[in-house]
């Protein structure tokens, strides 16, 4: 995928374009654990620190971006390690490469998952209060999401399982983190999430778009 100050990295996209008419209420993410068990969320945007939540089960919490309805590339994800940021450096992260990545450029916007790197939470985007009353339809508005069951039986080489002290699970995506791709590594998580990038140029199967002013649910566990 190309980088440009209109595309964000990789992953499951959705493109929202400027509508300053909708944005007088300003916008914003509710990130949401769905899950049996505590998430420990993470949100950063470019190279801002990194902002944890801790989430138990059912709990969520709202990112509000204001009447500017501006948040520039922007990424939410599941820690593995159970902390966000490496002590003493709290824009740098500590398992980012680890995990399943929702991510955003708010202002001309793009919101996706990205399994480029690697799958470790179930994960969707779902837009909500969608501007200008459109309704959802394909790639206009739609809702990108997957869910592996089983991580271990599906992490086979040459994408590596890791497992960590904290009973989370992540598989990477060997050849998608170097930015190769179609191969039968990538090909694998892109048959089981077909909605998310797999590969730096997977853009056609992958990018959404919605009005900007529209809100966000980031699920965990949908």
């Amino acid at each position: 995928m190309k980088s440009s100050s209109m595309v964000c990295m990789v992953g499951l996209l959705i493109v929202v374009l400027i509508c300053t008419s909708s944005l007088a209420n300003g916008c914003g993410i509710t990130v949401q654990n769905r899950c049996d068990n505590q998430v420990i969320a993470c949100a950063q945007h470019g190279n801002s620190d990194i902002s944890q939540y801790d989430l138990a089960a059912g709990e969520s919490i709202f990112l509000d971006f204001g009447s500017s309805c501006t948040w520039i590339a922007g990424a939410i994800y599941g820690s593995v390690q159970g902390k966000c940021a490496v002590d003493g450096y709290p824009s740098a992260a500590t398992d980012r490469n680890y995990a399943n990545l929702a991510e955003f450029t708010i202002d001309i916007l793009h919101a996706n998952w990205n399994s480029q790197n690697a799958y470790s939470h179930p994960l969707a985007i779902r837009p909500v209060d969608i501007a200008n009353g459109e309704t959802p339809s394909g790639y206009r508005c739609g809702s990108p999401s997957c869910f592996i069951s089983d991580i271990s039986s599906f992490c086979q080489p040459n994408n590596v399982l890791y497992s960590f002290s904290t009973g989370a699970s992540s598989c990477v995506n060997t050849d998608g983190t170097v930015g190769l791709g179609p191969t039968d590594g990538t090909k694998v998580f892109k048959g089981q999430c077909a909605d998310s990038y797999s590969y730096n140029f997977d853009d056609a199967t992958s990018t959404f778009t919605c009005g900007t002013g529209t809100n966000y649910e980031v699920v965990f566990c949908p």
